[in-house]
């Protein structure tokens, strides 16, 4: 069951989002040894079994990560703000169906310098112990940026700082487990200086693979906004279909926009994970969840 899901609008760069709450799964490290090889010595054989005797029986280890069960399941946690909340309802149906998934949601509106955010990780670290994470935040925690005169900072050593006393304690807390990461850039919105604050954000976001190999970085400029660059809340999808992907309030997600940005990440899932995907799951009841009203997503 998803839990905490909470519903804001609006933006923390410019204007604010009415009051959020603030409230890793580590599968077994794999070591990848040597394989040894029986040699060959010139002029001799190997024993032969005795007539009668059983072939030996020979196990094969599937490559890559565990296959879920619906005993054992991947763990998955969903991690953000109001707008994570609009994608969770299309992740759940999509790898949740068949039990072999278990889906999460934290609400997590900024990252690290919240105690009750801390705190409610660390319950779930040890309680839940994730195995991927889908991290997606920035309408909050792009108050990071923010200077006296509440303009997004241009110091060219800001990312530096906010990587070094932000996002590597933050991952550092979500990855001691030895939970991966899929973690989402954030799109364009109707909303010049969310923008270029989220541009920033972003660019610290990009690099994190760089210096932790657990983590892949998923943009989602194309999947809600198109080929074109900017901000556009209507799109065409590749099958010449026009859909809505953005609420009128220019930030939240509609239901088509959830199903775009979320197959990005059901690919992963299944891709790097071994998840399975129900078929089909992109038109399903999800759709009709609260946290798409129509009047906020109407016919484009």
């Amino acid at each position: 069951m998803l839990f905490a899901l909470s519903i804001g609008a609006g933006y923390s760069v410019g204007a604010r989002v009415d009051d959020e709450p603030t409230t890793s799964v580590a599968g077994p490290a794999t070591s990848i040894l040597p394989r040894t090889s029986a040699s060959s010595v010139p002029g001799t054989h190997a024993p032969t079994s005795p007539p009668g005797t059983p072939a030996p029986t020979t196990t094969t280890t599937e490559p890559g990560p565990r296959r879920p069960t619906a005993e054992d399941p991947l763990r998955v946690v969903l991690a953000g703000d109001s707008v994570m909340a609009g994608l969770a309802p299309a992740l759940k149906a999509a790898v949740e169906a068949d039990g072999t998934s278990e889906v999460r949601f934290i609400l997590t509106p900024s990252i690290l310098r919240d105690p009750t955010v801390r705190f409610t990780w660390n319950q779930q670290l040890e309680q839940f112990n994730p195995e991927v994470i889908v991290m997606f935040v920035g309408t909050w925690e792009s108050e990071v940026l923010r200077t006296g005169t509440g303009a997004a900072s241009e110091d060219p050593a800001w990312q530096g700082q906010y990587e070094a006393n932000v996002l590597d304690p933050w991952l550092q807390l979500i990855t001691s487990r030895g939970a991966s990461v899929i973690w989402i850039g954030n799109p364009p919105v109707a909303n010049d200086d969310a923008n270029r604050a989220f541009r920033a954000l972003n660019e610290a976001y990009a690099d994190l693979p760089s210096r932790w190999p657990s983590v892949t970085y998923l943009p989602a400029q194309d999947a809600l906004n198109g080929p074109t660059p900017g901000y556009h809340d209507v799109i065409t999808t590749g099958d010449g279909t026009t859909v809505r992907t953005r609420q009128i309030d220019g930030l939240h997600l509609c239901a088509d926009g959830a199903a775009l940005l979320a197959q990005q990440v059901v690919e992963e899932l299944v891709s790097s994970y071994k998840a399975t995907a129900l078929t089909g799951w992109q038109s399903g009841p999800w759709r009709g969840d609260a946290v798409y009203p129509p009047a906020s997503c109407p016919q484009p």
